[in-house]
């Protein structure tokens, strides 16, 4: 469906981050609302299993949150793991798991993700695991493995899953297409050998990378002022996909210009991840809520809570001038589930009724509008 969604319409899929209740209520909504396919994309940090804790989006389990969408009765919206695999969750990182120990965990979550009823899961071991030197060769090892797994457990399980395949993070740079095509080389082979099911996506650096609230790649409103990424570069890119008959999929799409959102569908980018952003739209909109109504008390606690978290930390710029306000919008998302907010939204909210004005409403507008321009942009409407 997806694949036949995205060639018929030339369109480019929204791919959102589930950071809030109210982002995955906006998210199915609009997928009513205009009767097409959303994918919510779900880090094991924002959710995960009962057994390695959860995550901070509603402290929803894996199993919480797929029963959460499922009781929406939205047929269109698509549930994905994002960045699935070895120190890709809190608890491998924290309890510094070797390799061995990391991949058993990897491999429990994915078999998890499965179970519950998630419809994409995205094999992503590219973090280096205890300061270790991490090779392409290395990463595609731990990559077959994970893969020849997760298909296998799925097969086993009567379950039907699609394959999303990364090997690094966002830098902000164009794809070095020699180790592209090598990668996924390498990975036609290996499924054709072993009769796997080839990837829906693949991963590849389209010059975004998040940073605060902009997006720092190189990729900037006039792409051909640009030597390293060239309009060329990226068809090349596309060009290797369209060979190995995979969709390509970007991640950090957050805050470009709507002429850089527009040029999606254009050059023929499959889909796009947008996560913080919808985070951040909430969080402005919340404190925006607190400040004009007079909470104070309410305000200054979101935003010492927000600090505490050190959430925001590894969004900085370098040499970063950010305001404490700013640095709580940035992690604001992070801290929606904390017991202590949870209360004081809450009680806002049953107050600010009486201002006929409905909290969760008003944010999931706001929402749904950052999500929309998306849509449009990405010529799915």
């Amino acid at each position: 469906m997806i694949k036949d969604f995205i060639k018929n319409k030339r369109a480019t899929m929204l791919c959102s981050g589930p950071m809030s209740k109210n982002c995955i209520d906006a998210s199915i909504e609009l997928s009513k609302q205009f009767d097409i396919p959303q994918i919510l994309i779900a880090s094991r940090r924002q959710i995960d299993s009962e057994e390695f804790g959860g995550g901070y989006v509603e402290n929803f389990t894996t199993e919480e949150f797929v029963k959460y969408v499922k009781s929406k009765n939205a047929k269109k919206v698509f549930l994905a793991r994002d960045h699935g695999g070895p120190w890709q969750s809190i608890f491998e990182k924290e309890n510094n798991l070797n390799v061995i120990d990391s991949m058993t965990s990897a491999k429990k979550s994915f078999e998890n993700d499965i179970l519950a009823g998630l419809d994409f899961l995205h094999l992503d071991p590219s973090i280096p695991i205890q300061g270790e030197d991490l090779t392409i060769d290395k990463i595609l090892n731990r990559l077959f493995e994970l893969y020849g797994h997760t298909y296998e457990f799925a097969k086993q399980n009567n379950k039907s899953i699609q394959f999303e395949l990364g090997t690094e993070e966002q830098d902000g740079y164009g794809q070095n297409l020699d180790q592209f095509e090598y990668f996924l080389n390498e990975t036609y082979k290996f499924c054709d050998k072993n009769k796997i099911k080839k990837p829906t996506f693949v991963v590849a650096q389209t010059g975004t990378k998040v940073m605060e609230c902009q997006n720092v790649g190189i990729f900037k409103d006039n792409i051909t002022t640009n030597s390293d990424l060239s309009f060329d570069h990226l068809k090349q890119t596309i060009a290797i996909c369209n060979k190995y008959n995979v969709m390509l999929k970007e991640h950090n799409t957050d805050y470009l210009s709507n002429e850089a959102l527009s040029l999606r569908p254009i050059l023929g980018i499959h889909a796009s991840n947008v996560a913080p952003e919808f985070g951040v739209v909430e969080t402005k909109g919340f404190l925006y809520l607190l400040n004009t109504f007079g909470y104070k008390k309410e305000f200054d606690l979101f935003v010492d809570t927000a600090i505490a978290s050190n959430k925001w930390v590894k969004w900085m710029i370098k040499d970063s001038n950010a305001s404490q306000i700013n640095k709580a919008i940035i992690c604001g998302h992070y801290i929606f589930a904390n017991e202590q907010i949870k209360h004081m939204k809450q009680k806002v909210a049953s107050e600010l009724l009486s201002k006929n004005i409905n909290l969760d409403e008003y944010l999931k507008t706001l929402i749904k509008q950052s999500m929309t321009k998306y849509i449009q942009l990405f010529k799915m409407i």
